[in-house]
C-alpha cells in the first residue's frame, strides 16, 4: 500500500511540473530576444518585429514595407507583453520548429516566415519557410499578429505625428490626383498625371469627364503629352499644400459609410524631400475648398501647355 501511494505521489509531482512548463520551459526561464519576419514577396505587406529584454526592460522594434518611410518603429513596451508573448510561444510549443529551414520550390510567389526566439538560459530556436510551414505555425502566426497589432497601431500613429510634423520641403516634382464621383455625388471624373520631364518622358496626363461642366466644358477630354517643366506652375500647385494645410492628409485613408454615393479621391504628391498620400471616399478636413482650387487650377495649366485633347 505504501510502495502504491509513493508512485502515486511522483505521478502528480511530474503532472503538475509538466502542466506549469508548457513546451518544457521553467518558470525562471523568459524570452531576452523575439524576431518574426513576414516575406509577402511580389507586393506583399512584408514587415519585421523585433523585442529585446535587457536589465527587465523590454523594448521593440517595427518595420513595414507599406510605411517605410516611418523607418525602423522603436517603443518600450511593459511586462505583461512580455509575459504574453512568453504564454502564446510555449502554448504553441515553438521549440518543436526549431531547424526547420524549407521552401517549396513549385511555387513562384507566396509568402514565407522567419522566426528567432532566445531563453535566459541560452537555449534558441530559428525556423524559416518559403511557401512551407512546419504544422501548427500559422495558428501561432495568427495569434502573435493579434498580440502585436495594439503596439504596431500605436507605434505607426506616432510615426505619423512626426511625419506631419517634418512635412515636405523642395520643389513639388509630381502629382497624382484623381476625382471620380458615384452615384448622388454625381458623374464627373477628372484623373491627372503630371511630373517633372525628366521623371517620365510623357510627363503630362489628365482624363476628364465633365457630366456638369462645371470646371471644364461637358464632354470626355485626355490629354497625354511631353511638355517643358516651364510650361507648368509648379509654385502655383505647391503653394495648395500650404494654403490647404495638406500635410495633414499625410497617409489619410477612409471609407464613407454610403461610399457609392460618394466622390473618391486619391492624391500622391510628391517633394523632393517628403510626400503626402491621401485617399477615400469620407473627406478629409478642407476638401471641398481644395478641391475648387485645384481644378480650378488644373483648367488654367491645361490651356497653358496648349496640349490638344487626343
Amino acid at each position: 500500500m505504501k510502495r502504491y501511494i509513493f508512485i502515486m505521489s511522483l505521478f502528480s509531482i511530474f503532472s503538475s511540473w509538466s502542466c506549469a512548463n508548457s513546451g518544457g520551459d521553467s518558470k525562471d526561464t523568459h524570452i531576452v530576444s523575439f524576431s518574426y519576419h513576414y516575406d509577402g514577396t511580389i507586393g506583399g505587406n512584408s514587415h519585421n518585429y523585433k523585442v529585446d529584454v535587457t536589465d527587465s526592460v523590454a523594448t521593440i522594434m517595427v518595420r513595414d514595407m507599406l510605411h517605410m518611410d516611418y523607418g525602423d518603429m522603436t517603443d518600450t513596451v511593459d511586462t505583461a507583453f512580455v509575459q504574453a508573448l512568453e504564454a502564446l510561444c510555449a502554448k504553441h510549443n515553438v521549440k518543436r520548429w526549431d531547424g526547420f529551414d524549407k521552401y517549396n520550390p513549385h511555387v513562384c510567389d507566396g509568402d514565407g516566415f522567419s522566426l528567432s526566439v532566445r531563453y535566459s538560459d541560452g537555449k534558441s530556436v530559428y525556423a524559416h519557410g518559403m511557401n512551407i510551414s512546419p504544422k501548427g505555425f500559422w495558428e501561432f502566426d495568427r495569434e502573435m499578429h493579434a498580440l502585436f497589432a495594439p503596439v504596431c497601431e500605436r507605434l505607426r500613429a506616432k510615426a505619423l505625428q512626426r511625419k506631419i510634423a517634418e512635412g515636405v520641403s523642395g520643389e513639388l516634382t509630381y502629382i497624382m490626383s484623381s476625382f471620380i464621383q458615384k452615384g448622388a455625388a454625381g458623374s464627373d471624373s477628372y484623373e491627372v498625371q503630371i511630373c517633372r520631364s525628366n521623371i517620365r518622358e510623357t510627363n503630362f496626363q489628365v482624363r476628364i469627364n465633365s457630366r456638369s461642366g462645371e470646371f471644364f466644358p461637358q464632354g470626355e477630354y485626355t490629354y497625354s503629352a511631353a511638355v517643358p517643366d516651364e510650361a507648368i506652375d509648379w509654385k502655383a500647385f505647391a503653394k495648395l499644400v500650404s494654403k490647404h494645410h495638406l500635410t495633414r492628409w499625410m497617409d489619410y485613408e477612409k471609407s464613407a459609410e454610403d461610399y457609392n454615393n460618394s466622390e473618391w479621391f486619391q492624391l500622391s504628391w510628391s517633394f523632393e524631400n517628403g510626400h503626402i498620400d491621401a485617399m477615400g471616399s469620407e473627406h478629409p478636413e478642407g476638401y471641398d475648398a481644395f478641391r475648387k482650387d485645384f481644378l480650378k487650377l488644373l483648367h488654367k495649366t491645361v490651356k497653358q501647355t496648349a496640349v490638344k485633347p487626343l
